[in-house]
């Protein structure tokens, strides 16, 4: 790890730049919300991508070890939409959209992610979550009336 170098970013909740401090020491993990596959990338995939590239490369090179995770949206409305508008089948179509992506992003240089979930991956685990938050806000909304 770099000793002589530490890296200072800007904390909203406290609302003042603060030394970067892993919950883990010498570990990072990033998750970064990726694209909605319903078109081909645009400048502000770019942007996205090649600013949390730089962090990336910059944790990595100040010694930590990182974990980075950017998703894609592959089920949405929007690819629905899409899909139907084309006449083609809404995954197939987000997957293309997906592989264009990965090689705009190879194309600007930027480095894969540790991982790259896809929502229609992850369904079963979504909607558990979405119970559970569901009912926490039920449960919470009740004991906010009792009192």
């Amino acid at each position: 790890m770099a000793e002589t170098t530490e890296l200072r970013v800007y904390n909203t909740m406290t609302q003042q730049k603060e030394v970067f401090k892993p919950v883990v020491d010498c570990k990072v993990s990033m998750y970064v919300c990726g694209v909605t596959a319903y078109d081909l990338s645009h400048l502000g995939h770019a942007r996205a991508a090649v600013c949390f590239d730089v962090l990336y490369r910059y944790l990595q090179h100040l010694g930590y070890e990182v974990t980075y995770v950017r998703n894609f949206t592959d089920v949405d409305n929007k690819i629905i939409r899409r899909a139907n508008e084309l006449g083609e089948n809404p995954l197939t179509l987000s997957s293309r959209f997906c592989q264009e992506y990965l090689d705009d992003m190879t194309d600007l240089q930027c480095l894969t992610p540790t991982h790259q979930p896809r929502v229609s991956d992850h369904m079963e685990q979504i909607k558990d979550m979405i119970t559970q938050v569901t009912f926490f806000h039920v449960a919470s909304t009740c004991e906010v009336q009792r009192t």
